[in-house]
């Protein structure tokens, strides 16, 4: 079973597939029952076989063996070093702080905005390989839409989103009459689906600073 895995994840080095530790289990399980089905199965080893069903157990521990046998090894795709200055991050917290006790501000009034982008379309960013290299990395999807999300403190104030998308009119709206100024997020686009400065400028002054 071990040789056909390798097999396996070899040929999906190949092509590019991306492998994750979840693939990995339920590849081995199906090799394992196409083995039994032939009658080829052996002698799997006590630890990887359910006593009581008789099944193949695909196990952390069973895969950490696998891997040592076999020299995979996990590897980061593609992504980006994280450039965030942790010490500035930390003193600011502090001297938050220390602005709220002084201004005697209370928790509704205290308000966080954030963004965050979602990325239905993007491959795993690491993958399992047999080579002693770095592989080369793949450019992810534009399945990308950004949301600033923001609301106080207390969290009895949630503001209406900041949604930009790379596309001013999807399909789905088109095909489905979708008026943009009934959805639950302030719709924007442009071609990369970032938050520009105008962007957050329009979203504070026409849902923003109404609200609150």
């Amino acid at each position: 079973m071990e040789c056909l895995m390798l097999i396996w994840i070899k040929d999906k080095e190949i092509v590019g597939d991306a492998i994750t530790e979840t693939i990995i289990f339920e590849m081995a399980c199906a090799i394992y029952c196409d083995l039994k089905a032939s009658g080829s199965g052996g002698d799997m080893g006590e630890s990887s076989i359910n006593p009581t069903t008789e099944e193949f157990k695909a196990s952390c521990g069973l895969f950490d063996k696998f891997k040592r046998r076999t020299r995979i090894h996990s590897v980061v795709r593609h992504g980006e070093a994280s450039s965030s200055d942790t010490k500035a991050a930390i003193d600011f917290v502090k001297k938050f702080e220390k602005i709220v006790e002084d201004e005697s501000y209370v928790e509704q009034q205290v308000f966080h905005c954030d963004e965050t982008v979602p990325f239905w379309k993007k491959m795993p960013s690491r993958t399992y390989t047999t080579a002693e290299e770095k592989i080369p990395g793949h450019k992810p999807m534009k399945g990308q839409l950004t949301l600033d999300l923001c609301a106080n403190a207390s969290g009895d104030c949630k503001i209406k989103p900041l949604s930009v998308y790379h596309s001013e009119k999807p399909r789905t709206f088109k095909a489905h009459r979708v008026n943009k100024d009934m959805l639950d997020a302030f719709w924007r686009a442009n071609s990369k689906a970032w938050v520009t400065r105008y962007f957050f400028f329009e979203w504070v002054n026409q849902v923003f600073g109404p609200v609150v």
